[in-house]
């Protein structure tokens, strides 16, 4: 992702709490939303108001601006629309994933390869997620093609590990969360679907998924605490999608082995996650970086979706999926009733607690608020939340 881009803003001051409480307690007055609803009226204005029917791929903007540098953001557009047809089997949004593929093909040159190996990793878990959602068998090929290439970018610079990029310079070859996060999530995925079947480069997935793992553990978590960072020294590299991607692994991990390790990790960045990098007014998630039509807009969005999948999983603490919940509760009420504008389309802030004015309303910030939306209509169709 473009994330290096010198930004011309005034960082948060963020304060990790010294304790974890064991219920979110939200005392501000709140109307009640109904989540089904309001998912429905945001992935319905997604797919229309954000989708460019000529071309089928989704634009930067709801005005029809087309951003060339959107391949990732593509990504995460598919993914709302796998959540929005998982949940109401609309075919509708099955039809858009079908388009999508060769209208993203056609705008990235006539093939899904690019040069920045963490936006491989996002539509790797796109396409197998369509592929599963739909029985497509283009996007089987597709994920499967994309994992070979980022899987090619491993080497042994830095310990291990998979670079940001394909160029041989200072930042093409760092590391980071960005890359490994999916990368591992990737690994996790298709070895429980391929299992031994599948070899890739010489390793299984598992192994994979080991390989990479191990070199964010060891090299980019702060273990005692839970920390996800870019710089160790530097907590404006504390991202909200890289603590997402790197829980998420860590609750694939644990569905493999049962190794209740892998559930501590994703707790521990869960639990520093939500009590750190926060908007401290609110409460709500927040990156310190987050402006007018810029990357960070997706990050929140992104670490949503594995709390989510957190949530989900079965031998979570209740102590713990409670608290989840009214984080994810409360970061939602704020945002459709602080942060959104509603009439003629609905158009999320890219602060949460702040909707836009002008209408207009930049992809990225549009993507987190829909994830969030889908996120909140699937905890309560599970009986997570009313």
């Amino acid at each position: 992702m473009k994330k290096m881009l010198l930004v011309s803003c005034i960082a948060l001051v963020f304060s990790a709490c010294g304790k974890i409480n064991d219920e979110y307690i939200d005392r501000s007055a709140k109307y009640a939303v109904n989540w089904t609803t309001a998912a429905d009226s945001s992935s319905t204005n997604f797919s229309s108001i954000y989708w460019n029917s000529t071309k089928h791929h989704f634009n930067n903007d709801n005005l029809g601006a087309v951003g060339q540098y959107d391949y990732w953001p593509e990504a995460h557009g598919l993914d709302v629309l796998v959540d929005a047809y998982q949940r109401t089997k609309d075919n509708g949004y099955k039809q858009r994933i079908y388009d999508f593929y060769e209208g993203v093909k056609a705008k990235n040159g006539g093939g899904f390869y690019n040069n920045y190996y963490d936006d491989m990793g996002w539509h790797g878990m796109a396409h197998l997620r369509a592929f599963e959602a739909t029985g497509d068998t283009r996007y089987e090929t597709s994920a499967k093609d994309l994992w070979k290439w980022i899987t090619d970018g491993w080497n042994d610079f830095d310990g291990g590990g998979i670079p940001w990029n394909h160029e041989n310079t200072v930042d093409g070859k760092s590391k980071g969360i960005p890359s490994n996060g999916p990368a591992a999530i990737i690994a996790a995925r298709r070895w429980q679907k391929y299992g031994e079947s599948e070899v890739i480069n010489g390793h299984n997935n598992l192994e994979w998924l080991s390989m990479i793992y191990n070199w964010m553990k060891e090299n980019r978590v702060v273990q005692q605490s839970g920390r996800v960072f870019e710089k160790v020294e530097d907590n404006k590299g504390d991202w909200t999608y890289n603590a997402g991607t790197y829980m998420g692994a860590a609750l694939e991990f644990y569905k493999i082995t049962g190794n209740k390790v892998y559930l501590n990790d994703a707790i521990k960045t869960a639990d520093w996650t939500t009590s750190t990098l926060v908007n401290t007014t609110n409460k709500v998630l927040s990156d310190w970086a987050e402006q007018e039509d810029h990357d960070v807009n997706l990050f929140k969005g992104i670490f949503v979706r594995y709390l989510t999948e957190l949530i989900r999983n079965k031998d979570l603490p209740e102590t713990a999926r409670k608290r989840y919940v009214n984080f994810l509760k409360n970061s939602a009420q704020i945002l459709w009733t602080k942060g959104t504008a509603k009439s003629p389309v609905i158009l999320f802030g890219y602060h949460w607690w702040e909707a836009p004015v002008g209408g207009k309303a930049g992809l990225r910030a549009e993507l987190s608020g829909a994830m969030l939306m889908e996120s909140m209509a699937l905890l309560k169709q599970e009986g997570y939340v009313n």
